[in-house]
């Protein structure tokens, strides 16, 4: 009589029984930022001939993001199939255990396997190049060099341990990203900028904050895209994995540092910049264009598919920057459109018709079944239009999986410098003692749990993240609309006079805007009551002076909302509305000859006004 056989032993048979299908290579591109609204007029206009033959014979669609649209956030979500509220990559940075310094955020605060994790697992080779949150590098089958390994490059004492594995891989690394470096001087950045001399090269070169003027900038995103190309290059032609992950932060970089110069001009920009660097993101993504053309012969090459993907968009046209981006306050995110892009080609990819759209969070399922892996029990799915799902059993992934150990070396200076340069971080806040996470983490937290409609575990995020940081703005402001939403008034524009204060980046049309509904709900009191607070808070914008004195004209405090109407006008001339209401204002004081001024000047600034010139009429011109 046959022993029955251990349950475990039966469950091993089970899955030896069906091994995964083994399908062509996969050769990931992600283009930080990439927008279709760019790309197809550079694909019309012939500047990235590559991308426009790519797409042609391929399939397109839209990834919608997930919100916040931060990168370190939906990049994890992209590789991992899971929410920021599972995976647990919160914001851009954290706090050291050992030092309390804040860093970039690394490997060691993802709580879920990434799609790197899965097929190694699964026994396939990958390589990954400069991916958010990929420090310390984790050990897998093939190479991993992480985003930390060029950061450490410019403003950090020394090169990081654990920036690439395995660790006998480190020197050939730095020998490319030391070649780059070189290679990557004047001659280089006057190809981008004509005309730009020796002495000011030299200047903005040896600048302590190089993101923080155009020139110096520019040369950073170049060696960071140049010496990574040149990694994956050399290693996907010699190793083929099966799956390559080659990352580009400088498509979304040279948003936040060249939108504001690109044509149409914008009134707010000096011409004589607009002329030096108007084309540079045009020769940055005819570059990008050209990487793109690499990597299709490579794909060709080893009979890979060849998948591009962006975590969002960017605006590039209406809503754009008319500036480099402010370290006042971390505002850098509210320049990200929801829609990002992807393309998939290559063997068994059918080209497609219209682009559909799909969440960012199903690229893991796609890229376990273009492997041909299993799918993952906790992985968001179904695999991106025109991939087929692989038809095996559900695998956990996270049973084998443990975090990297969190590093005691504090470095990135840098990168928190680029970061605070391209408006990520606001000012440098100290820590609580023993917490890793940032006061942004949980407010990011509380805004994911917000959209599941979770109302207490997403007040109770904000609160945790005012208790680190009394000041965070977005933290005090979210928890207000919260309030608000339960009625709590009071409580409410409390909070958002004190995110106002706190230099809340919209929080004047916030506080317009509540005010506008309590006085459409019939409670101008407390309308009057909040813009009160506001004013008190921001004495100079003009703004909340207008709505303030319209508020008072409104309940007849005529001397009152003269007053403001006077500041408003003294701060802002140039709005018709301003002077239109200070008119109306004089009327009510009975001073007919100086309202009539008031209502030429609004005229003047806008003469589409019947209602002011017919009042005008009635004062006799």
């Amino acid at each position: 009589m046959l022993r029955p056989l251990p349950l475990i032993v039966l469950l091993s048979l089970l899955a030896c029984s069906e091994p995964p299908e083994r399908r062509p290579p996969v050769l990931f591109i992600g283009l930080d930022g990439a927008d279709w609204e760019l790309l197809d007029g550079y694909m019309a206009s012939g500047v990235m001939p590559n991308l426009a033959a790519l797409a042609r014979e391929g399939r397109t669609g839209v990834l919608t993001t997930i919100q916040p649209p931060l990168s370190p956030l939906v990049w994890t979500t992209m590789m991992t199939g899971t929410s920021p509220l599972e995976h647990g990559v919160l914001d851009f940075t954290r706090r050291n255990p050992a030092t309390g310094a804040e860093e970039p955020i690394g490997s060691s605060e993802r709580l879920r396997p990434a799609v790197w994790n899965m097929a190694t697992q699964q026994e396939r080779s990958v390589a990954v190049f400069g991916l958010w949150a990929t420090w310390p590098a984790e050990p897998v089958r093939g190479l991993m060099v992480a985003d930390r390994f060029f950061s450490f490059t410019f403003r950090d004492s020394g090169p990081l341990p654990g920036v690439v594995h395995p660790a006998e891989r480190e020197a050939w690394a730095r020998a490319a990203l030391e070649k780059t470096e070189r290679e990557t001087g004047l001659a280089a950045l006057q190809a981008y900028v004509p005309g730009l001399t020796a002495a000011a090269y030299e200047g903005e070169a040896s600048r302590p904050d190089p993101y923080a003027h155009p020139v110096s900038g520019l040369r950073r995103i170049l060696v960071e895209t140049r010496a990574y190309h040149a990694l994956a290059q050399d290693w996907i032609a010699r190793e083929r994995p099966d799956l390559a992950i080659v990352y580009f932060q400088g498509t979304d970089t040279v948003g936040h540092l060249f939108a504001p110069f690109a044509p149409p001009k914008q009134a707010a920009i000096p011409q004589e910049d607009f002329d030096r660097f108007g084309k540079v993101p045009e020769r940055y993504f005819a570059e990008v264009d050209r990487l793109l053309g690499d990597y299709r012969r490579l794909a060709e090459a080893g009979g890979a598919v060849l998948m591009i993907a962006s975590d969002h968009g960017f605006l590039w046209s209406e809503g754009r920057p008319e500036r480099l981006s402010s370290a006042e306050a971390a505002s850098a995110g509210k320049w990200h459109r929801d829609q990002g892009v992807y393309l998939l080609w290559g063997p068994g990819i059918e080209p497609g018709g219209a682009r559909e759209t799909a969440s960012v969070d199903r690229v893991c399922a796609t890229l376990l079944a273009l492997l041909g892996l299993p799918p993952g029990a906790d992985v968001a799915g179904p695999p991106l239009p025109g991939v087929s799902a692989n038809e095996n059993a559900p695998v956990d992934y996270r049973a084998s999986y443990r975090p990297a150990t969190s590093p005691t070396h504090s470095a990135g200076a840098e990168e928190i410098e680029k970061l605070r340069s391209l408006g990520y971080l606001g000012p440098a806040k100290a820590g609580a003692a023993g917490e890793t996470r940032t006061a942004a983490s949980y407010n990011n937290e509380g805004l994911l749990w917000r959209q599941r409609g979770k109302a207490r575990e997403a007040a109770a995020a904000f609160e945790r993240a005012l208790a680190l940081d009394s000041g965070n703005a977005a933290a005090l402001a979210n928890l207000s609309d919260l309030r608000d939403a339960e009625g709590d008034s009071e409580r409410a524009d409390d909070l958002l006079a004190r995110a106002l204060a706190a230099g809340l980046a919209d929080g004047a049309e916030r506080v317009i805007g509540r005010a506008i509904a309590a006085a459409r709900a019939g409670d101008t009191s407390r309308s009057l009551a909040l813009l009160d607070r506001a004013v008190g808070a921001r004495p100079e914008d003009p703004r909340l002076r207008l709505f303030r004195g319209r508020y008072l004209l409104e309940r007849k405090q005529c001397r009152q909302a003269e007053d403001d109407f006077e500041r408003s006008r003294s701060l802002e001339d140039g709005n018709a509305l301003t002077h239109a209401s200070l008119g109306l204002a004089r009327l009510c004081l009975g001073d007919p000859e100086a309202a009539a001024s008031a209502f030429r000047r609004s005229l003047e600034i806008d003469p589409g006004q019947p209602e002011i010139r017919q009042a005008l009429g009635e004062l006799g011109g």
